[in-house]
C-alpha cells in the first residue's frame, strides 16, 4: 500500500534517503560526522519545503513496515527545495560552503528525486509499485511528464525503470557522478 508519509515518520525515512546520498559519494558524507548528518537532515525534512520533507514524501507499506520510500516534486520548485537543509545547517552551526548546483530536473516535469527499497522488501514488486504510484501522483497534479535520473551504472535500476515505461533522454553530470535522465509521458 502507497501512501503520503507523516512528518512523525521523518527519522524512519532518514536511512532511505542516505541509501541515496551514500552512493553519490557527496563530499559532506567524509567531512561531517554521521551522528551530526542525521541530525541535519531530519531535521530538514521536517519541513514540508526541503526537497526530503515530509510533504514530499510517500512510503510503501507492507505488514505494518516500510518497505520503501519515495520523494518527488514539479520541476520548477528545484531552485527553492535545498533551502530548509542550508536552515538546518546554520541551525546546528555547520559552516556552508558555497558549492554550484547542478540542474536535476526542468521545469513542466514532475520529479521523481529519490525512489529506495528497503533490503527486506527487495525483488517483491515494491519499486514497480512506488513508480506506478510517483506517476499517477504526477498526473493528479497535472503533469503530463514524469522524470528521474538513473546512475548509469546502475543496471537494476535503469531496468526498472525502462519496464516501467521510461526512456533516457540525456546524461547529466551530478557530484562527479554520471546518470541518465529518463522521462515517461503520463
Amino acid at each position: 500500500m502507497i501512501r503520503k508519509a507523516k512528518q512523525k515518520e521523518m527519522p524512519e525515512l532518514y536511512p532511505f534517503v542516505f541509501k541515496i546520498l551514500s552512493d553519490m559519494e557527496l563530499p559532506v558524507l567524509d567531512e561531517i560526522n554521521a551522528e551530526l548528518l542525521e541530525k541535519i537532515i531530519v531535521d530538514a525534512m521536517n519541513s514540508p519545503h526541503y526537497r526530503y520533507g515530509y510533504e514530499h514524501a510517500w512510503v510503501c507499506e507492507r505488514n505494518g513496515q516500510i518497505a520503501g520510500a519515495f520523494f518527488g516534486y514539479p520541476g520548477e520548485w528545484e531552485p527553492l527545495i535545498d533551502g530548509p537543509l542550508q536552515a538546518s545547517m546554520l541551525k546546528f552551526d555547520y559552516p556552508l560552503e558555497p558549492t554550484p548546483k547542478e540542474n536535476e530536473t526542468l521545469p513542466g516535469e514532475w520529479y521523481l528525486d529519490t525512489l529506495v527499497t528497503h533490503p527486506n522488501f527487495r525483488r517483491q514488486g515494491v519499486g514497480r509499485e512506488m513508480m506506478d504510484a510517483a506517476s499517477q501522483i504526477a498526473e493528479e497534479a497535472g503533469y503530463k511528464m514524469i522524470a528521474l535520473n538513473c546512475d548509469i551504472d546502475n543496471k537494476a535500476a535503469y531496468q526498472l525503470y525502462k519496464k516501467s515505461g521510461f526512456e533516457r533522454k540525456t546524461r547529466l553530470v551530478l557530484s562527479s557522478h554520471v546518470y541518465w535522465h529518463m522521462t515517461k509521458a503520463i
